[in-house]
């Protein structure tokens, strides 16, 4: 009996949001906060798809002789022939017969039969009853990465299926072949998701470190040696729809196309400087060449916030976290969608302990919570190597 478990980063936007959607150039960093899979495959007699969401309150029972006749007959649509929309209707047809309570348990039933769909018809896992437990350190819906660590932990957990299944002696890690399998089908579970996603979250979970980002192109990863990027990841508490404020600020570039257009010509050369700048860290051998580093990052920081104030996503919430984190000599920006969700406050490696825990207490006293972390670890991982076990 096959048992392992699979973990995915989530995921911080440092520069570009937004603006990528159009072509243009995004920073990306994984977050050392995690989601994590445990897939367990039962003999055949047992007959039952078990289904445990914690943070979402899903658990769920469902025959795999029902899955088999309304999701693998002969009539159901090919995503390689038929593309996502047939593919994704009778999925969400699937999903209503088995019921939700709300519309966050709606989508993601939606992108979890979506993920063993495309991995049965692309990868050619053989379904046997088997139960799913998901569970998350990251907020959901706030813009730190946690539709696509879902994404990527489901396609990650049944391609790691059907490679066992394939091969006992399956390696413990994912290959470069496969690590960009993963991201590829995650973005097309992120549709469900998002709509039009630009897919550099999907690869950020996927490879983890700290990315370059442009749409349609292979991502570029920047190695930081052994630093990393210190912030503060504050917690707006503010719900927002990604996909409403993607469409509001398409609908403004296609109204004023000759203002926007510069504004995001302008974030992507923001961009593309912090890449130079961070490509630079390590040849920083003096800490004084670094602490020089980090203040220009500060500054493309701020410049990064206000261009995205211009296009009408920020929030009182992230303008409030900003402000108090300049008071205190710190340069924050919005991460992600912005409309609520999370802000980053960039800590130097100079920074006064004493400062970085009184700008805290600050933001949790105005009712926002606050993370201390790291940015730029590892990307989706296999635990326990796909034991079988005889349990």
């Amino acid at each position: 009996m096959i048992s392992f478990k699979i973990s995915t980063p989530g995921k911080v936007i440092l520069f570009g949001e937004h603006a990528v959607v159009f072509g243009k150039t995004a920073v990306a960093a994984s977050l050392n906060r995690r989601t994590t899979l445990e897939l367990v495959e039962f003999p055949s007699e047992d007959t039952w798809i078990r289904l445990e969401m914690q943070k979402l309150q899903v658990v769920k029972k469902i025959s795999v002789k029902q899955v088999q006749e309304s999701l693998l007959g002969k009539d159901f649509p090919k995503l390689c022939d038929d593309g996502h929309e047939k593919f994704y209707q009778r999925i969400q047809e699937f999903v209503e017969t088995i019921g939700f309570e709300n519309q966050r348990q709606k989508v993601s039933l939606e992108c979890f039969f979506y993920a063993l769909l495309q991995i049965v018809q692309y990868e050619n896992l053989k379904l046997n009853p088997f139960r799913v437990t998901i569970d998350t350190e990251l907020p959901i819906g706030a813009g730190v990465g946690s539709s696509a660590a879902f994404s990527v932990c489901l396609i990650a957990g049944f391609l790691h299926w059907s490679q066992l299944q394939r091969n006992i002696n399956s390696p413990p890690e994912f290959d470069t072949s496969s690590l960009e399998n993963i991201s590829r089908y995650a973005l097309n579970c992120e549709k469900i998701m998002h709509g039009t996603p630009s897919g550099i979250d999907n690869s950020i979970c996927t490879f983890g470190s700290v990315i370059e980002f442009r749409k349609g192109e292979t991502p570029t990863f920047i190695p930081l040696g052994l630093k990393s990027i210190r912030i503060l990841l504050v917690d707006t508490k503010v719900d927002r729809s990604t996909k409403q404020l993607v469409n509001k600020l398409a609908g403004l570039t296609n109204k004023y196309p000759q203002i926007f257009h510069k504004v995001l010509d302008t974030i992507d050369e923001i961009s593309r400087r912090v890449i130079h700048v961070v490509k630079g860290f390590q040849d920083s051998a003096e800490n004084d060449q670094l602490i020089e580093a980090y203040k220009e990052l500060s500054v493309l920081v701020n410049m990064n916030q206000g261009l995205l104030s211009t296009c009408q996503v920020s929030h009182s919430s992230l303008d409030l976290i900003c402000m108090t984190a300049n008071n205190y000599g710190f340069s924050a920006k919005l991460t992600g969608a912005g409309g609520g969700g999370f802000a980053y406050i960039l800590i130097p490696p100079n920074a006064s302990d004493v400062n970085v825990q009184d700008l805290s207490s600050e933001l949790i006293k105005n009712g926002f919570s606050v993370i201390k972390t790291n940015l730029g670890g590892s990307g989706v991982e296999i635990h326990d190597a796909g034991i079988r076990s005889q349990d």
